[in-house]
């Protein structure tokens, strides 16, 4: 497999972390809670990280120019259909651009205690952009997710809407190490929030 098929396999890895998280448009009577929308967050994430950890792409069921089939971790599946590409420098700044729109199919996984199973309804857009500046090796993100999906957790059901912005951008230096900050903010399953998100994005790849 070429680098830019990996490139694009990572990429496309890293787009599913987010459409999970999502605003809630299902019967006020049994919302999810902001707990469970976080877990779905979460979840998504630690399934996205274990696939960039794996270096022979054992979860990726299809893959062509334009779009991957990966395998969720309980069940499932979902398929991205975009790309990434590396924008030429401007002023001093390079950026890498992933833009997919993910469409989950009986996406089942597990998190925080919560099982969850996702559909796109019919899909959601997740575009990052991650830029670097070369002369002093900062690091700047920024993204977004838009769509709706369908979920279920223990019986409940409901149909959801994703409006959350990324940013990131570095830290402040401790002991001599570099830190970086991420926050995602906008509607989470009916809740507005402005939530730290550094542990839940990758700046190397993810």
């Amino acid at each position: 497999m070429s680098n830019i098929a990996r490139l694009g396999i990572v990429g496309a890895v890293s787009a599913i972390t987010v459409w999970a998280c999502s605003s809630s448009t299902e019967p006020a009577s049994d919302p999810l809670a902001l707990e469970e929308a976080t877990a779905m967050l979460v979840g998504m994430k630690l399934a996205a990280s274990e696939q960039l950890q794996d270096t022979t792409f054992s979860g990726v069921i299809h893959f062509s120019e334009d779009s991957i089939v990966v395998a969720c971790p309980d069940a499932g599946r979902a398929k991205l259909v975009g790309g990434i590409s590396e924008r030429p420098p401007v002023n001093d700044t390079a950026r890498l651009v992933t833009d997919f729109v993910v469409t989950p199919r009986g996406c089942v996984f597990t998190s925080l205690g919560f099982q969850f199973t996702v559909d796109g309804n019919p899909s959601v857009r997740d575009v990052t952009t991650l830029a670097i500046v070369e002369s002093t090796f900062d690091i700047l993100l920024e993204g977004g997710a838009t769509g709706t999906l369908d979920w279920e957790l223990a019986g409940r059901t409901g149909t959801c809407e994703v409006d959350l912005v990324l940013s990131g951008a570095p830290g402040v230096t401790t002991g001599g190490e570099p830190t970086f900050t991420a926050r995602y903010a906008g509607t989470l399953c009916g809740y507005e929030v402005d939530m730290d998100a550094s542990a839940l994005v990758s700046v190397t790849g993810g």
